[in-house]
C-alpha cells in the first residue's frame, strides 16, 4: 500500500507558519502593543532613579510607548500589502 504525498512535511509546516500573515500579525501585535510600551516603563524606571521629581516617568513613558505602538500597528495594518 502507497501513501498519499499530498501531506506536506513537518517541516514544511514550520516554514508555512513562519511565514503566515497570523503569525506575522500577532509578533507585531506583540512587539508594538507589549514590548513598546515595557521598554518606555523600563526607561522611565531608569529616568526616575536618575533625576527624581513630580512627573512619573514610568506612567508617561509607558503611556507613550503605547500611544506609539497602537499608532504604528494602525498604520502597518492600512498599509498596501502588495508593497
Amino acid at each position: 500500500m502507497k501513501y498519499s504525498t499530498d501531506e506536506p512535511e513537518l517541516s514544511n509546516l514550520s516554514v508555512k507558519a513562519k511565514n503566515s500573515r497570523l503569525s506575522t500579525f500577532l509578533t507585531r501585535i506583540a512587539l508594538l502593543v507589549g514590548a513598546v510600551p515595557l521598554g518606555g516603563y523600563l526607561l522611565g524606571q531608569l529616568v526616575e532613579q536618575r533625576w527624581p521629581g513630580e512627573i512619573s516617568w514610568s506612567l508617561t513613558l509607558l503611556l507613550l510607548g503605547l500611544i506609539t505602538g497602537v499608532i504604528s500597528l494602525g498604520l502597518w495594518m492600512k498599509r498596501d500589502p502588495g508593497g
